[in-house]
């Protein structure tokens, strides 16, 4: 019997290239349970696991670092930098596929939020500001920066290319691991966000400015991985 309220919830839908056996969806989370290097391991494999035993038909993968070198959103996250990561993630797709779910792999910097490793945090742009009607409130864990004794600076255009193609890697690695897709995290004041924000975002080059040009990291971020 068809749910009147969700009339399509347990019929197919085709994403791109693949088609997703129901519309549940499995949102990217950080359970913060890889090895120290950022592999997969059994907790994180049984966790997603059984959210595909469950019926969910898609699921994605949170927080995954494209560079463990210059940040990580928690110290335990995973990571999709070095071909060596890459038989844990199959792994893991081959788990979830198992049971019928298509699954994704979200890539995520975290720029000037990095929790791990770095105190030179790196980001658009050096600025700590406030958003309009926050009552002063920084933003992007500014107060927790300060209480850590680290530093923001801006990245330089040679680091913005150079974590461009690390992006686009990380995409390689997860396809070459057999996910279905990939998700870039562009949300939650990350650096993908950082760029884009006006409040955050004071570059006088290429990629700050203007709408089109704060968009231009994450363009050239989709644009390197299709190349790929």
């Amino acid at each position: 019997m068809k749910n009147p309220y969700f009339p399509h919830l347990f019929s197919p839908i085709e994403i791109g290239n693949f088609v997703v056996p129901n519309r549940i969806v499995h949102v990217p989370t950080d359970i913060s349970s890889a090895n120290a290097d950022g592999s997969v391991n059994e907790r994180v494999i049984r966790y997603h696991e059984e959210i595909a035993k469950g019926g969910c038909g898609f699921i994605i993968v949170g927080a995954t670092t494209p560079d463990k070198a210059t940040g990580r959103p928690t110290v335990t996250c995973l990571a999709a930098d070095e071909d060596p990561m890459i038989p844990g993630l199959a792994r893991l797709a081959e788990a979830m596929h198992r049971h019928g779910a298509r699954c994704a792999v979200q890539i995520q910097h975290p720029g000037r939020q990095a929790a791990w490793p770095r105190k030179d945090l790196f980001s658009a742009t050096d600025m700590v500001v406030s958003l309009p009607g926050s009552a002063g409130h920084e933003i992007v864990y500014a107060e927790e920066v300060s209480k850590k004794g680290k530093s923001i600076r801006a990245m330089t255009i040679e680091e913005i290319y150079d974590l461009i193609e690390k992006f686009a890697e990380a995409a390689w690695r997860v396809q070459q691991a057999g996910f279905d897709a990939v998700e870039l995290h562009g949300a939650h004041g990350y650096l993908i966000a950082q760029f884009m924000s006006p409040y955050i975002n004071r570059r006088n080059d290429r990629f700050g400015g203007s709408f089109i040009n704060r968009m231009r990291f994450v363009l050239e971020i989709i644009d390197r991985i299709k190349q790929k």
